[in-house]
């Protein structure tokens, strides 16, 4: 399929997820934020060199995974995997903040330490829903905030990676990498000699800022003051906590029915929709909440990370001998039940954009390791779905939150009280499968967890 000729297609939809591969490939261009759709995107179509990197076109999956994970590397259903593991830092308090395990702050600290690494790109807080890229030390890691759920201009990682000489760590989304990979590969590809290593997010959505505004309105909190936004802490689960100069405001993240609304899926940006890629395919650690139902009696959380190489697994291990982390070996299926396997393969993500280009509509082209195993929805599920989401975004760009509360009160109750239903069964009651079906993780595997 050819390239577009510009980014046309990709602003018309609203699939930007602001990368800023694009803008590093055409200096015309800038990422702006765009009032009606409370994201990020460029200000432009530009031409066809921003259309050649831009990972809402095309990411080319099987040639990025054999430049970075070599060409003799196995590619399964899953990528590139050399190992899975379950693993809690030993750091009670570290964990605690995180809420899911303290990982990727435990990596960081042992990667920095190494004299042939000069730093880690990754988020840092600039100001209210602020966060940009930098470059951070040891000495920065426990003041990094934990994963941010909302749209974020991501453009100066790859500025810093052309800017500043030495190795680093970067940490990012998988969208993130696949932009940064594209451009790198395509115009720079001398700069892959400046990535170290990557610690990549297995991540579920990013949403736009239509979101916190929602719930702003729901909680009577002024959207306007935020000072600070923190989506996790406290917990395995975490609340949604918003600083204001008023004190901190907290939101139940599993309870909260106003929660369930304003991040319900229509508030993903579009982009998250058709992504197939949500456990990280070109990250060589990839670190992500254990949603398992094995795992729920801990306090603080645990982390499902997936080594692809064995430097990855190394790390690991070298981390656990220290004492720096609890940590157990576990398989592929893991991925698939902490993720679920829509996410995992890509179910529903595949089907729509199938149905989309079917219907004259546009989507990237992406086909990943993961497409022979998945079960793609039905036309019917996945078209119904799409009108849902459409009518969703209208009410939502005319900030008609209130509607979208009452509608999902009313319009899609039975949904919603299967949601609860399965969080009191597997979160308090701790039951996997009623049937049975499902094999538990042996309770001597996770003793040491906390």
């Amino acid at each position: 399929m050819p390239l577009p000729r510009d980014l046309s297609p990709v602003i018309e939809n609203g699939l930007c997820i602001a990368c800023g591969a694009c803008v590093r490939a055409d200096p015309s261009l800038k990422l702006e934020f765009d009032d009606e759709r409370q994201m990020y995107q460029p200000d432009a179509p530009g031409g066809a060199e921003a259309a050649a990197v831009c990972p809402s076109v095309r990411v080319d999956f099987e040639d990025l995974q054999r430049r970075i994970f070599g060409p003799d590397a196995k590619i399964t259903s899953q990528g590139v995997v050399d190992s899975v593991l379950l693993a809690q830092s030993t750091n009670y308090q570290r964990n605690l903040r995180a809420s899911s395990g303290g990982l990727i702050k435990q990596l960081l600290l042992e990667l920095l330490s190494r004299d042939e690494v000069d730093g880690a790109i990754a988020l840092g807080h600039v100001e209210g829903l602020r966060f940009e890229p930098r470059v951070l030390g040891a000495q920065d890691v426990d003041s990094l905030p934990g994963s941010i759920y909302h749209n974020v201009a991501f453009d100066r990682a790859l500025e810093l990676l052309e800017t500043h000489s030495g190795r680093y760590v970067l940490v990012a989304i998988p969208c993130q990498l696949e932009g940064i990979y594209n451009y790198i590969h395509s115009r720079r590809p001398e700069l892959a000699e400046r990535i170290y290593t990557t610690i990549g997010l297995i991540c579920g959505w990013t949403y736009s800022h239509h979101a916190l505004r929602a719930i702003c309105e729901y909680e009577g909190v002024d959207f306007d003051s935020i000072r600070d936004v923190a989506f996790r802490g406290g917990g395995p689960v975490g609340k949604l906590r918003l600083h204001t100069p008023r004190g901190e405001h907290q939101v139940h993240r599993r309870v909260g029915y106003g929660y369930q609304v304003a991040f319900d899926r229509s508030f993903n940006v579009p982009r998250c929709h058709v992504c197939i890629d949500h456990q990280n395919f070109l990250a060589e650690i990839c670190v992500g909440d254990a949603w398992l139902p094995s795992t729920v009696g801990t306090r603080t959380g645990i982390s499902l990370v997936v080594c692809r190489t064995r430097f990855a697994s190394d790390v690991m291990a070298t981390l656990e001998a220290r004492g720096d982390i609890q940590a157990t070996v576990v398989s592929e299926v893991e991925i698939e039940e902490s993720q679920t396997r829509r996410v995992t393969y890509g179910d529903f993500s595949y089907a729509l954009a199938e149905y989309l280009r079917e219907s004259g509509g546009y989507a990237p082209e992406m086909v990943g390791p993961n497409r022979p195993a998945a079960h793609l929805w039905s036309r019917n599920k996945v078209a119904r779905f799409q009108r849902e989401n459409q009518r969703k975004l209208e009410l939502q760009r005319a900030r008609r939150y209130r509607w979208l509360y009452w509608r999902k009160l009313l319009l899609e109750a039975g949904p919603l009280a299967l949601r609860y239903v399965r969080w009191l069964f597997v979160r308090i009651l701790r039951i996997k499968s009623l049937l049975g079906a499902r094999e538990e993780i042996p309770r001597e595997k996770l003793a040491r967890f906390r």
